[in-house]
């Protein structure tokens, strides 16, 4: 697969209780990088706000995982921050060995 950017995906630990009792708050990390195919559904910079603008994009990824059960994920391309997308879906392509994921 030819690939021109990566992702990385949202790993949280979860939270508990140390040996004295006292809560311990869950903390969130990312993966490695992982090379996969990125694809432009929509992409905005017409969003403004009182101190700005912001980006409106949709994306369709594919990466050669045949599971990808997470929720959040950081995209690049070419060297380009596209930013932190929650997921909208995540499907198997079992025929080709890759899932398609769409942000």
């Amino acid at each position: 697969m030819r690939t021109n950017g990566t992702l990385q995906y949202q790993i949280t630990t979860e939270g508990g209780l140390n040996e004295f009792g006292e809560p311990i708050k869950a903390q969130t990390s990312w993966s490695e990088a992982i090379p996969c195919s990125i694809k432009t559904n929509k992409d905005t910079r017409k969003g403004k706000y009182e101190d700005g603008e912001f980006r409106q994009a949709s994306f369709i990824i594919l990466i050669e995982l045949e599971k990808f059960p997470h929720n959040r994920i950081k995209l690049e391309r070419l060297g380009e921050d596209l930013g932190e997308y929650s997921v909208l879906s995540a499907e198997p392509l079992t025929t080709v060995g890759r899932t398609q994921i769409m942000v």
